[in-house]
């Protein structure tokens, strides 16, 4: 079977991870291409069966006549390498890219899978939502990464939920648990990552360290923060490729997020045995943690509750390794041989319709 899935990138990301993981696994059975718009390699290792298509179409759009012609540009080019590839089945992930493919897939005839990576609410343009709610309905089938979000496309005739894959390394995962306080994302405001820092900042002193995995446009203004509170053991680590690494030597780990389609990172970090903190966001962690049992809900954005619940993790052994053992039972749950499974069965679907 031919697969081609479409991407504007594969750089760092979420959702550039999960494609990723699962091209990787199918290309053990099927013939697989990714096309993307930007010319720049995978961030992550690609199997090397898997056929990578740089379109170098990420020409920013200045004007509303550059995003027409840009637009047009692009569909014209999508469209011409999907009948040179010519899949059983394109999948697509996320709205700009589901958007052009789906329009490329009616020129061409093909049958087309699109995948949200954030949640239902994360845009607020007009024009993108009203051209998400014309454009969707014309898709064989839409995979949204929560259950809560797939009650938003009523509008949509197929849809389902498939949880994102965990992937883990092989690493030594037990009994390296160090005094380290992780969190793990792109530096902007959506991450919250003020947040934590102020509740890391309330903390009595201790000797624990705060690691903050990521970068972003929200880097300076984080610089900033952490000097005016003058903290101590608070670090932004950047970018980093051995992420499991991180995971491993963390105790606890935190995401500090206003809202999140589905926190991959979340779910690697219990994987590795970390004892979790997550914000009660829309849409994911209510699905993946259940509270005082695998990790700690708290109510978003409070601040008083994050520092106090951190407090009780870093201060009670017991509970912390309590949390510890029960999360990294999701790495049955997430495991990639199940998530494969549900992406098949939809895969099969479509094709004999």
């Amino acid at each position: 079977m031919k697969i081609l899935f479409v991407i504007s990138s594969l750089s760092h990301g979420g959702a550039e991870r999960v494609l990723v993981n699962i091209a990787n696994h199918l290309s053990l059975k099927h013939e697989i291409s990714i096309a993307t718009f930007a010319n720049t390699p995978s961030f992550y290792p690609l199997d090397q069966n898997i056929t990578h298509i740089t379109l170098d179409l990420m020409k920013p759009s200045r004007t509303i006549i550059e995003t027409f012609l840009n637009t047009f540009k692009r569909l014209r080019i999508l469209s011409r390498t999907i009948k040179t590839v010519n899949p059983d089945v394109i999948i697509s992930f996320m709205i700009h890219t589901n958007i052009l493919s789906i329009l490329a897939a009616k020129l061409t005839t093909r049958k087309i899978i699109i995948a949200e990576r954030v949640a239902y609410s994360f845009y607020t343009n007009w024009l993108t939502l009203i051209v998400r709610r014309v454009i969707y309905p014309w898709c064989d089938y839409l995979v949204t990464q929560t259950l809560h979000d797939a009650k938003n496309y009523n509008f949509v005739q197929n849809v389902t939920t498939i949880y994102n894959p965990i992937v883990i390394p092989s690493l030594p995962l037990e009994n390296q648990k160090e005094k380290i306080i992780l969190a793990v994302g792109r530096l902007d405001k959506q991450k919250g990552f003020d947040k934590l820092i102020k509740a890391y900042s309330l903390l009595p002193k201790n000797d624990w360290e705060l690691l903050i995995v990521g970068e972003g446009q929200e880097r300076s203004s984080l610089e900033k923060q952490i000097s005016e509170l003058k903290v101590q053991n608070i670090k932004l680590m950047g970018v980093q490729k051995n992420i499991f690494d991180y995971y491993s030597r963390a105790s606890v780990f935190v995401l500090s997020s206003e809202k999140e389609g589905f926190p991959n990172a979340l779910i690697e970090a219990m994987s590795c045995g970390c004892a979790c903190i997550s914000f009660d966001c829309p849409y994911g962690p209510r699905e993946i943690i259940e509270h005082k049992i695998n990790g700690i809900l708290v109510e978003t954005e409070n601040i008083e509750q994050l520092t106090q619940a951190i407090y009780t993790l870093i201060n009670d052994t017991p509970i912390r390794q309590t949390l510890s053992q029960e999360a990294i039972k999701v790495r049955q749950r997430y495991a990639i041989k199940h998530i494969l499974e549900k992406w098949e069965e939809i895969i099969e679907e479509v094709i004999v319709r």
